[in-house]
C-alpha cells in the first residue's frame, strides 16, 4: 500500500494437494483501490511465487477512476500439481504482489503462505469437508475388502452380491454395510497415533490402502477407510465430525461404526 493505491490480496493462508485437486483457489480475491483524486491508466498487476509452485499471474487494468476500488476476477492461478504432491512436510512460500503504472512501481509487497504435506488435513480450521478428498474407493486394496465382505454375506446365508441400492431394500443395504464392517474388523486394525506432524491444527491422514496394509490407524483414518469401502460398494457414505472419547480401535472391538 502507498498513498496513491492500495492492494488487498485474500488467501486461505495455506494450500495443499487436496485443496488444489478440489478447485480451492490459491488466491480468493484481489482488490485494488485508487486513493487519489486522479484516475490512473494502464495498470499492470503481477503476482509471483517463491518457490515457483505456481505460474505467475498478470492482469491489466485500463483505467481506475479516483477514489474507486475494483475486484480482479477471476484470479486464475495455475498451481503445480506435481509440486504439491511431492511435499512430505510443510514449507513456507511467499506470494509477491507488484502493481505497475508504466515504469512507475505503485506497490511492491509480499506475504507468506503455508504449503502443506500432501496428506495433511486441516481439521475444522480450513474447509473440514476436504476430508472427503482422502476417500479412495478405486484403490486395489479396497476391492480385497469387498471380496471378504461377500464371504461374510455368504456365511450369513444371504445373497453375496454387492448391489448397492439396486434392490431398493434398506435391509439389504444395511447387510452390505455390516459385511464391509465385518471385513474391516477381520483385519485386526489397531489404533495408532497420527503420523508425525508439526502443524498447530489438524493431522496427517493415512490413506485407506495404508490402513489396510499396515493394520493401524486413527479414528479419522478408519472413517475414511470405511467410507472408501462403502463408496466402492455403490453406497453413499457420510463422514460426520463430532467430539468423541473413544478410539477407533476400541470402536472396532465394540462394533461401533468408526465414523467420528
Amino acid at each position: 500500500m502507498n498513498d496513491k493505491v492500495s492492494v488487498q490480496v485474500v488467501t486461505f493462508g495455506a494450500m495443499n494437494f487436496a485443496m488444489q485437486q478440489n478447485y480451492v483457489p490459491l488466491v480468493r480475491s484481489v482488490t485494488i483501490k485508487n486513493n487519489s483524486d486522479e484516475e490512473i491508466k494502464d495498470i499492470m498487476l503481477k503476482i509471483s511465487f517463491e518457490p515457483e509452485f505456481a505460474k505467475p499471474f498478470t492482469h491489466r487494468i485500463e483505467v481506475l477512476p479516483p477514489h474507486t476500488e475494483i475486484e480482479v476476477s477471476p484470479v486464475n492461478i495455475i498451481v503445480s500439481t506435481e509440486f504439491l504432491f511431492s511435499l512430505t512436510e510443510r514449507i513456507v512460500a511467499q506470494i509477491s504482489v507488484q502493481l505497475l503504472c508504466g515504469e512507475e512501481e505503485l506497490v511492491n509487497a509480499g506475504d507468506n503462505i503455508d504449503l502443506l504435506a500432501y496428506d495433511e488435513w486441516s481439521a475444522c480450521y480450513i474447509m473440514p469437508e476436504l476430508i472427503a478428498a482422502f476417500v479412495t474407493p478405486n484403490h486395489p486394496a479396497i476391492s480385497g475388502i469387498l471380496k471378504i465382505a461377500t464371504d461374510y454375506l455368504r456365511k450369513w446365508g444371504k445373497d453375496p452380491s454387492i448391489t448397492g441400492y439396486q434392490t431398493r431394500n434398506a435391509d439389504v443395504v444395511k447387510l452390505q454395510m455390516a459385511a464391509v464392517y465385518a471385513a474391516l474388523q477381520s483385519k485386526n486394525i489397531v489404533y495408532n497415533n497420527p503420523p508425525a506432524s508439526f502443524e498447530k491444527a489438524g493431522q496427517r491422514v493415512r490413506l485407506p490402502y495404508s490402513v489396510i496394509e499396515q493394520k493401524q490407524g486413527t479414528c479419522i483414518d478408519l472413517a475414511v477407510t470405511y467410507a472408501s469401502c462403502l463408496e466402492a460398494a455403490g453406497l453413499f457414505p457420510l463422514i460426520m465430525i463430532k467430539k468423541v472419547t473413544h478410539t477407533a480401535a476400541a470402536a472396532l472391538k465394540r462394533k461401533l461404526l468408526p465414523i467420528v
